[in-house]
């Protein structure tokens, strides 16, 4: 009698540590899961990030983020220069607006 009892506690202590086991996998490959960037959502993102500011790019000389103009030299080289940069360079050399 004493026999099954032990066994019968042993059976369920197993169980009870099979089913902690089983819920920490569980909860850990959830968390690796969410790790993953689906391209639709990426893709999707970044389109909407460019209809709402549209024009914002690095600026050719400042490397700063704003709205710019693109100017060639007479070496037919093109730049991206906000309005700041194109006063300082503007002075320097030749800019014709593209």
């Amino acid at each position: 009698m004493t026999l099954w009892l032990i066994v019968f506690i042993l059976l369920i202590l197993m169980s009870a540590v099979w089913i902690v086991i089983a819920v920490m996998r569980s909860r850990y490959s959830v968390s690796q899961k969410s790790n993953v960037i689906q391209f639709s959502k990426k893709r999707r993102s970044s389109i909407d990030s460019d209809i709402i500011a549209p024009g914002n790019q690095k600026c050719s000389k400042c490397n700063r983020a704003k709205e710019l103009i693109f100017y060639s030299n007479d070496w037919g080289q093109v730049a991206g220069l906000c309005k700041d940069c194109r006063k300082e360079i503007g002075d320097q050399q030749e800019l014709y607006p593209i």
